[in-house]
């Protein structure tokens, strides 16, 4: 195919319309006046930020950015100036200035008040259009130069080519393919820049288990479960599936098990299983509650959960031996379970990997062997908890890079 080679020189051009590239374009009014371009392979822009959140797009997290940085697992630490500089508040006062009202939650989860990520996506469209930014859909990036005499080239499948002063990487991982983020665009960074990438892997998936016995009871929840592994422990919602543990707990814990692993659950965190044991006795003479029945009400757990642990979940309470209610307790706070598997990219909210941060200039998101070159949100070796927290990162990341610092 002959090559159509544009004119027009880009002072930037983003490769990825997702949650990171929009929110530098909406944010970047440096293009005004001279043209600035975001190049997306898909249809639409902006598809996997309309999925957040099962829609509702949960943009943020509350509370004191100090807050954010366990967040990160062992990388927050290497990303505290970003998310300092750039903060939370920061990004709230951007959507909030924009016209979007904000809800927070109890939990701390900030959403547009109108709980529609349609919203969210909207400004930050109608920003990039005011920046001088265009948005080109069905553009596929298919090769980079980043050393030619006029700046930096980037070739698109269909023939194009064109020229930028600043090249920014907005193109996600690997999670929910369909929306474009499907993880291909890492091969062209390993191949024609020679960085290093940390393997793809889904994170924030569901776990499945081996002989699950909660099929039936898909849909119940628990607020506070501790969910462990090894040396991993998270606490957090637990949420019953068809198939396996979702919710925050179980998402969260899914990027440190693999097949095999062992996992643990204690629905009674902020008990021991002694203090536990000794409640059972004391409170087990003359008690002829059916056992399910005693141990819901006492413990505050799910009757439809308390009705699983046993064969006769109607047997009277008093009728139990000492030995069965050292069982019990530990039925209630360490039900184990062997991992058959994780839920692969089409379940997975995040990605794990991606360009390793050993190869980054953190202060300004550039590439340290191509200081025009910037990487910004999924793409880089980053993922954070459930809680708006990578949509933070986005946004963090996106307004890090354009710092001008040392860079034409």
């Amino acid at each position: 195919m002959t090559n159509r080679a544009e004119t027009t020189a880009y002072e930037t051009i983003i490769i990825g319309a997702g949650a990171s590239g929009l929110f530098y374009a909406a944010t970047d009014s440096s293009c005004k006046g001279r043209p600035g371009l975001v190049l997306e392979k898909t249809g639409k822009p902006g598809q996997k930020l309309l999925m957040s959140g099962n829609g509702a797009c949960n943009i943020t997290h509350g509370g004191s950015i100090k807050e954010f940085i366990d967040k990160y697992g062992n990388t927050g630490s290497r990303i505290r100036t970003c998310l300092y500089r750039h903060s939370n508040l920061e990004l709230m006062d951007f959507l909030s200035s924009g016209g979007v009202s904000l809800l927070e939650r109890d939990d701390g989860k900030v959403f547009p008040a109108s709980m529609k990520a349609a919203d969210i996506l909207d400004l930050l469209l109608k920003k990039t259009a005011e920046n001088d930014y265009e948005i080109r859909t069905k553009s596929e990036v298919t090769e980079i130069s980043p050393n030619s005499e006029n700046g930096i080239i980037v070739s698109l499948a269909d023939g194009t080519v064109l020229q930028t002063e600043r090249l920014v990487i907005a193109t996600g991982g690997a999670s929910y393919p369909a929306t474009g983020s499907d993880g291909s665009f890492a091969e062209v960074l390993r191949r024609v820049l020679g960085i290093k990438l940390t393997e793809l892997k889904p994170a924030l998936t569901p776990v499945y288990v081996q002989n699950y016995p909660f099929s039936d009871i898909s849909g119940v929840s628990l607020e506070d479960v501790e969910v462990s592994s090894e040396a991993h422990v998270v606490r957090g919602p637990l949420l019953f599936t068809h198939r396996g543990l979702s919710g925050p707990a179980a998402l969260h814990i899914s990027q440190y098990v693999k097949t095999g692993s062992i996992i643990h659950l204690n629905f009674l965190p902020e008990r021991t299983i002694p203090d536990v044991f000794r409640q059972l006795k004391e409170e087990q003479p003359g008690n002829n509650r059916g056992i399910a029945n005693y141990l819901s009400q006492s413990f505050g757990l799910p009757k439809a959960l308390t009705e699983k642990m046993f064969a006769d979940p109607t047997r009277k309470f008093s009728s139990v031996g000492h030995k069965e209610l050292e069982t019990v307790a530990h039925l209630m706070m360490d039900r184990q379970f062997s991992v058959s598997g994780t839920g692969g990219w089409n379940e997975a909210m995040v990605t794990a990997g991606g360009v390793s941060l050993d190869e980054m200039n953190l202060k300004d998101m550039s590439l340290k062997a191509f200081p025009d070159i910037r990487v910004i949100g999924e793409a880089l070796d980053i993922n954070g908890d459930t809680g708006g927290y990578n949509l933070q990162f986005a946004y963090s990341s996106a307004r890090a890079a354009q710092n001008t610092g040392g860079v034409k």
